[in-house]
């Protein structure tokens, strides 16, 4: 009888492991946050649920968290906004009245295209997940006036203008899903693998006649995967239907052959792709060669030798750099390298700024756990050029579809623009390092910014 309660207790337990990593995920992420603004738009930038309106509610700072983090993070700084505002002063000056928050401008150029926001959706590949959603992100990124990304895989694993399978967009229905609906800003860059490239990705995308006056306009670049940040140093994964497996089963690596696997799914495995100096600077001269109309953007990940890639990438004439940090979102990827391998973002925003002092002009973005309007100002202040964002728009997508992907932009829009003119400043490519502080003593060392608990 022991023996039957115990087999019991361990079936039962086993049954809840299965969503111990969503129930982890929801009391990790920011969830409440995201679908707020998903569901509400601007208002989403307030901290007032369904149930509570303005004025109705008293709140503060939270002084506790759920759990200890294992690491530091951009929330570990804080903005230091001034009480004397003479560039505030110089806005009222010019608009003959007191500013507001409205009065900044956001508007910038990431790696060669224009963007309402220093905003970036980031390069999201062939997962179930990034798939489903893929058109609804696709057509709000458009609008919204940001430039997208299409990640590895798409086109080999889902088919290049026609479907492999009824339940998954092809590759040229995402990217025309986006161009279709762009206004006078925004721009698509396009992953290529080493998969991709045995397939001549960006050559089709580069002689696509329906892409041509994309391309002619500039609105089209082509992203190299050096790395990313939840598994750096490993290539893709995703878990395929076996149907699916079959069609692709001499391209991709699989633990199992998909023609004799018993289940019914397969997992596809990509390879990482070698880099050297010379391959990566090679690789970008054959790029400006042979895709000269087309804008040029490095994906990278926590790598120790980061800065060498952003030195190649400035000194080749490359258009952008994303270092992606180690809480970088993933559809797949194993947990002890989620775990394990690489840096925080923050670091790999410390060696943006150190490439930044250094000279570098290029546009340069990071990448990790990023979702709201401080991380925006942060980042900037600290020398990255905007912020390359992808989970929270598939969460966005999810609650509300494509309004709750526009609803979720907007408000991040609004967010960033109050902070800016809390600093006094009206133009987001204003914000600098004066504009930072930091609440850990090895952060305020690492940025050479103020330490607000300092006596000095």
């Amino acid at each position: 009888m022991a023996i039957k309660a115990a087999e019991l207790v361990v079936k039962i337990k086993a049954r809840l492991a299965a969503f111990r990593g969503l129930r982890e995920f929801m009391d990790d992420y920011p969830f409440d946050e995201i679908s707020m603004k998903a569901l509400r738009g601007r208002e989403g930038a307030y901290p007032f649920g369904e149930v509570g309106t303005y004025g109705a509610a008293v709140l503060g700072a939270s002084v506790s968290r759920r759990s200890y983090p294992r690491f530091l993070s951009l929330d570990d700084l804080v903005l230091y906004p001034p009480a004397f505002t003479p560039r505030r002063l110089e806005k009222m000056a010019e608009l003959l009245r007191e500013p507001v928050f409205t009065d900044v401008n956001l508007e910038t150029e990431l790696g060669g295209f224009k963007s309402a926001a220093p905003f970036v959706v980031a390069s999201m590949g062939s997962t179930d997940i990034a798939s489903r959603y893929s058109i609804q992100i696709a057509k709000a990124a458009a609008a919204e006036g940001v430039p997208m990304g299409i990640g590895e895989n798409v086109a080999t694993v889902r088919g290049y203008g026609a479907r492999r399978s009824k339940l998954h967009p092809s590759f040229k229905e995402r990217v025309m899903a986006y161009l279709g609906n762009l206004d006078g800003r925004g721009g698509v860059f396009i992953q290529q693998n080493v998969e991709d490239s045995y397939d001549e990705h960006w050559n089709k995308v580069y002689s696509d006649k329906d892409l041509e006056p994309f391309i002619e306009e500039g609105r089209v670049g082509f992203e190299v995967k050096v790395g990313q940040g939840a598994k750096p140093g490993l290539g893709g994964v995703i878990r395929m239907r076996k149907e699916d497996a079959i069609k692709v089963r001499d391209k991709y690596h699989f633990l199992e052959d998909p023609l004799t696997a018993k289940g019914k799914y397969v997992e596809r495995y990509s390879v990482p792709g070698t880099f050297t100096p010379d391959i990566l600077r090679g690789t970008i001269r054959m790029m400006r060669n042979n895709y000269p109309r087309a804008k040029i953007w490095i994906k990278t990940g926590p790598y120790r030798d980061v800065a060498e890639i952003i030195r190649i990438a400035s000194e080749e004439g490359a258009d952008a750099v994303v270092i992606d940090g180690k809480e970088g979102g993933t559809g797949m990827a194993p947990s002890t390298a989620m775990k394990e391998l690489g840096y925080p973002t923050v670091v790999g925003l410390k060696k943006i700024m150190d490439a930044r002092l250094g000279g570098a002009g290029l546009g340069l973005l990071v990448a990790g756990r990023l979702f709201n309007g401080a991380h925006v100002v942060k980042s900037i202040a600290l020398g990255a050029s905007g912020i390359y964002v992808g989970r929270p728009l598939i969460l966005a997508a999810m609650i509300r579809g494509e309004k709750g992907v526009r609803n979720y932009i907007e408000a991040v829009k609004v967010e960033t623009q109050m902070l800016v003119s809390a600093l006094g400043k009206y133009d987001v490519r204003e914000v600098s390092r004066e504009d930072v502080a930091s609440l850990n003593q090895d952060l305020a060392r690492m940025f050479g910014i103020p330490y607000v608990y300092s006596r000095e």
